[in-house]
């Protein structure tokens, strides 16, 4: 899916330049929400010259909250980085869009969504709150010299999980292995996946459900992550996440039993080493049960400053 910055959304809508950087705030985690999956948001160039408050145009309102890391962040967003709208058009100059209230959109980056839609590619996009684009989808008109008239629907997303959700339903399921293994940093952006994970699904066949049950068992992994407060404690959303998977009869998640940690071959298989060479030992894990017994090792215990690895995922390798 091609994604793209709604400049018109800017339209000096903002009291002040402290709402208009809350508004920003949430366009920089969509931004950042596009590239777990693999996704970039274009911005138009032009979008510095767009009026943010009755005072300020962008660039006035960026540089008025005088925090240097934030100025730089976005400058460089918007001045270098990239990727731009005008760098990569599509749309023919003699095309004619406008939105359902007539206004004209040919040379702006909802026109260039819209030509990318009509040309059989998946667009959204991404607009400022509050603003006269919070609702989704976006209609566009495309004017023909002949009189006739196509129209589209585009997705509009103003919250990076508004955008998530969107990007989730695009992605298409694993084909195989390998698609399964690269999915998953973009899937499940709070997990630490370690290399080579690839190498303990050799010889198992590709099954759809196994993908699927280990897809739940990630998320899990991944929510907890983020369900610790400021002082590193579990959050209420936490604890509810350990009662409901950890802490039940027959939990999805639990610790090798004795007789495993206490196989010399298990637990040689179960040490790992981390990005910086330091010994992980990965007893806790998840569990499918089905088709075959299929588990996903992780390191322990979950903590807020520590990455939380995924270390195996494949079958079982103790058996009775």
């Amino acid at each position: 899916m091609d994604l793209f910055v709604n400049d018109l959304s800017l339209h000096g809508q903002f009291d002040d330049h402290q709402a208009f950087r809350r508004s920003l705030n949430d366009v920089i985690a969509c931004r950042n929400c596009a590239a777990n999956y693999q996704r970039t948001l274009r911005v138009s160039r032009s979008i510095i010259e767009r009026q943010v408050t009755p005072q300020a145009d962008f660039r006035q309102a960026v540089q008025a909250n005088r925090d240097r890391n934030f100025i730089m962040l976005i400058m460089e967003w918007i001045n270098k980085r990239g990727p731009f709208v005008e760098d990569d058009l599509l749309r023919n100059p003699n095309e004619y869009f406008a939105l359902s209230d007539d206004t004209l959109v040919t040379d702006e980056a909802i026109g260039e969504a819209a030509t990318r839609h009509f040309q059989g590619l998946h667009a959204g996009l991404v607009s400022f709150a509050p603003s006269d684009y919070q609702h989704t989808p976006i209609s566009v008109h495309w004017y023909h010299d002949d009189g006739s008239v196509e129209s589209c629907a585009l997705p509009n997303c103003c919250e990076p999980e508004q955008l998530q959700r969107l990007l989730e339903s695009y992605r298409q399921p694993p084909a195989n292995w390998n698609d399964f293994i690269a999915q998953l940093p973009g899937r499940f952006p709070h997990l630490t996946f370690l290399p080579g994970l690839e190498d303990h699904l050799k010889g198992i066949t590709f099954s759809p459900y196994l993908v699927e049950r280990s897809f739940v068992l990630l998320d899990v992994l991944n929510r907890l992550k983020t369900c610790f407060d400021a002082e590193g404690q579990r959050t209420a959303a936490g604890e509810e996440l350990v009662d409901n998977f950890f802490r039940r009869d027959k939990a999805l998640f639990s610790d090798s039993s004795d007789s495993e940690k206490n196989d010399s071959h298990f637990c040689k298989a179960m040490t790992f080493k981390d990005p910086d060479g330091q010994e992980l030992i990965c007893f806790w894990h998840g569990k499918v049960k089905r088709p075959i017994q299929f588990r996903i090792h992780f390191s322990y215990p979950i903590q807020s400053h520590k990455p939380l690895y995924i270390a195996y995922i494949g079958e079982k390798l103790t058996k009775k």
